[in-house]
């Protein structure tokens, strides 16, 4: 699937890398490896230790959600701190090239699938949709902000004495400016004018206004782009419009946001220092936008996995402790940087585009759900590194790597023991997608309860094995007029929805609950509201 994919390519690499450093400071010690963990790190591996305990006071819904959020965040510390180390220009160079690089070829897909033209085979078919091999226009518009703004960077930065590679940065950066107008996101395109913003006032204030001739070259750039896409492509002109308008006519709906808001506070406000625990925000969802309507009849009611806020659904998951930690992390970044700023501290460009790129993830996190993206939310780790070597306030002393032996040789062990472990749970996980995916392809029952029987073993995909097995019980139950095998199907469909409470279901199981005349659960499953709909069908779980 998309999402294995996505795993596959990026957090791969990053066990594997993580096992070697963390095997090597394990063996030879934090002195020979100069191994290290700044200050940022070590809150943040506070906080990762803070939410490993939560569930022991705040429970949990569904552990295997909770497993992929949790090796997901830790993906994200380990990524910072090998980035600590390797976030030299050469390397920096080398990736920001390689994200313009790709960011142009998606725009590429994305035009292609808005076209009646026979796509290859590594370009979804999704006709009429702007979104290259993503999942959606926000997804895209967000790698698209991040790309542009990796271009600008390397416009900004370039020296005169190769001007060919500053056109072809320039050239790659404006059809990447292209792709991202086209995608009519709002949080997309204004995320990547705050980052801009942020570059630009780093570059004229801190390194000098000899640089505004470079900064205006890549505002009238993103300009001229703007001018060419409204002139030659006024419908999706007419869309973004749309939106933006609709936005000023509607301020008090946040874009409609505001029912899904309103929800998450509801959720934190239930449970404000406990918290749901980490990646449970989306099973709690309808019990809090129940209780919600209840207070806010007026609402209007909304089905989502996400806050769209990330720091509204941090509060939630982690309790107001977890939040006030986040909290503290991006403050202590932003005083950080704001104060190289005023002082003109004299840093490398790259900590520049560091703090520019965190920038724009903080008001992309504002509005949609960009640490949830782990394509995306690597290049955050990178940014914080950046920018923190050069620009974060030391608030105390971390210890040198002599100093630091035993503390840091356990450290490393872990870490190799963490990546160890998250490489056998995708293995597996692998492997019972697969499982399923057969079952899905199989028309036997019996065979295909072996296929859903043998992913139950994975946690990382037990979840939906046991949705598939109720529904391969209900399934073949009707097929067989059993209905001993009916009602197994619908109590075991009934245990997944208190674990994992989706809409899909709510409404399947209402539907049951109504033909079979059971008046107090059909209540029940009427209390959450929402829109009817359609029946499961066969084959299409």
């Amino acid at each position: 699937t998309l999402h294995l994919m996505k795993w596959a390519v990026a957090l791969i690499p990053l066990a594997l890398c993580g096992l070697a450093a963390g095997g090597s400071v394990a063996l030879r010690g934090t002195e020979k490896t100069a191994f290290f963990i700044d200050g940022f790190a070590v809150v943040w591996l506070v906080l990762i230790l803070y939410v490993t305990a939560q569930p022991f006071w705040s429970g949990l819904r569904s552990p295997e959600t909770f497993f992929q959020e949790w090796f997901f965040f830790a993906s994200l510390w380990l990524a910072y701190v090998l980035a600590a180390r390797s976030t030299g220009d050469g390397f920096l160079r080398a990736v920001l090239w390689g994200s313009l690089a790709n960011c142009a070829l998606s725009v590429i897909f994305a035009e292609l699938q808005v076209r009646d033209v026979s796509l290859p085979f590594f370009i979804l078919p999704t006709p009429g949709y702007y979104i290259a091999n993503t999942g959606q226009q926000n997804m895209l518009a967000l790698w698209l902000a991040i790309g542009g703004l990796n271009g600008s960077f390397l416009i900004l930065s370039g020296g005169k004495k190769r001007p060919a590679v500053g056109f072809g940065a320039a050239a790659l950066t404006a059809l990447v400016f292209w792709g991202l107008i086209s995608t009519t996101s709002r949080s997309g395109i204004l995320a990547f004018l705050t980052g801009l913003a942020v570059l630009s006032c780093y570059y004229l204030r801190n390194l000098g206004r000899k640089n505004l001739a470079r900064v205006t070259a890549v505002i009238l750039l993103f300009c001229s782009v703007l001018g060419l896409n409204l002139f030659l492509n006024q419908g999706r002109w007419g869309i973004l419009m749309h939106k933006m308008e609709d936005v000023l006519e509607n301020p008090l709906s946040i874009a409609n946001r505001d029912s899904i808001w309103a929800t998450s506070w509801t959720m934190f406000a239930e449970r404000p220092l406990k918290g749901v625990g980490l990646g449970q925000y989306k099973w709690h969802y309808l019990d809090a936008q129940r209780e919600m309507l209840k207070r806010w009849p007026r609402m209007k009611w909304q089905y989502t996995h996400w806050a769209h806020n990330e720091f509204l659904q941090w509060f939630a998951e982690t309790g107001t402790a977890g939040g006030v930690l986040m909290i503290f992390l991006w403050g202590w970044w932003g005083l950080s940087a704001f104060s190289a700023f005023l002082r003109k501290k004299e840093c490398s460009p790259g900590a520049f585009w560091g703090s520019a790129l965190a920038a724009l993830f903080l008001f992309n996190a504002l509005w949609t759900r960009p640490f949830h993206r782990i394509e995306n939310v690597l290049w955050l780790s990178i940014a914080f590194a950046a920018a923190n070597r050069e620009m974060l306030t030391s608030l105390f002393d971390s210890p040198p790597p002599e100093e630091f032996e035993k503390g840091g040789r356990l450290i490393g062990a872990v870490m190799a023991a963490v990546c160890a472990t998250g490489l056998i749970y995708f293995a597996l996980g692998t492997k019972g997608d697969r499982l399923l995916r057969l079952a899905s392809d199989e028309e036997d029952p019996a065979a295909r309860e072996a296929y859903i029987s043998g992913a139950l073993s994975s946690l990382m995909v037990r979840d939906l094995a046991e949705k598939e097995r109720a529904y391969n019980l209900i399934f073949t139950g009707q097929d067989n007029k059993d209905p001993e095998l009916v009602s197994e199907g619908l109590n075991a469909l009934m245990a997944y929805f208190g674990k994992q409470p989706h809409v899909r279901e709510l409404n399947y199981l209402k539907d049951w609950s109504r033909r079979l005349e059971n008046d107090p659960l059909y209540e029940m499953f009427s209390s959450y509201g929402g829109p009817a709909s359609g029946e499961p069908k066969k084959g299409k779980k």
